[in-house]
């Protein structure tokens, strides 16, 4: 992020926060307890509050979205597998588990979207593309929960979209670490190559040492990646 909400170009960006809701974050929620890595998701909601607050502090553009169904889930249609099968089988996304998750609600003047019906992506039939548009917001900082389903699927769709977009990973949890690490390595090189620690963000100076170290791997990882690659290009 950048100061006053302005990149280098005199574009406006924006903070997208997915799914903070009770299903997720409360541990009441009926999805909580498939975060088989704790400390990821508690380091992840820590960073989460952190980059939010900067955000505002910084006067910009803070836009949330949150899953609400109905309890026929007649929108899901005959899901028989996936998200549209999950939420059915978890009884997700209903009552007061869609709530926004304390400490997350919006702010009167911030965005909020609810109308999604039943897709990962937070473009998936909502106003968000258009109010992107209309807003002149082209730069977008996403971050949230899950991030191998629907931050992964926001991101995926924002690129094809023409967003330029940014991941806060470290203030977004999958269910597993091999779930995080595969996505800085193999998804979001190709969809969301501004990936970032809240840490850069908010300018901290000492991230964790557990996430600095993880970070270092997949670095190495990647380069080792590209190195085999280029390696095999030039055979």
């Amino acid at each position: 992020m950048t100061d006053h909400a302005i990149n280098e170009a005199g574009a406006k960006s924006a903070l997208i926060l997915i799914e903070y809701q009770n299903d997720w974050l409360a541990l009441t929620g009926s999805i909580n307890g498939q975060f088989q890595d704790r400390e990821q998701f508690d380091f992840a909601v820590a960073n989460s509050r952190k980059v939010l607050e900067e955000a505002r502090r910084r006067n910009m553009e803070v836009i949330h979205v949150r899953m609400v169904l109905e309890p026929t889930y007649r929108v899901l249609g005959e899901g028989k597998y996936g998200l549209r099968k999950m939420a059915r089988d978890y009884g997700s996304f209903l009552g007061e588990q869609t709530e926004f998750f304390p400490g997350f609600e919006p702010l009167d003047g911030e965005y909020a979207i609810s109308e999604r019906t039943g897709g990962s992506s937070a473009f998936a039939a909502t106003t968000l593309d258009s109010y992107l548009r209309n807003s002149r917001i082209f730069d977008i900082y996403v971050m949230g929960f899950a991030l191998r389903q629907c931050v992964e699927s926001t991101v995926r769709n924002a690129h094809d979209l023409g967003y330029h977009t940014n991941v806060i990973y470290d203030a977004s949890a999958a269910f597993t670490r091999e779930q995080q690490t595969s996505f800085l390595s193999d998804i979001a090189p190709f969809y969301a190559p501004f990936r970032i620690r809240s840490a850069p963000v908010l300018g901290v100076r000492h991230p964790p040492q557990m996430l600095l170290k993880k970070q270092l791997q997949i670095t190495e990882a990647v380069k080792a990646k590209d190195g085999s690659q280029t390696c095999n290009r030039g055979r």
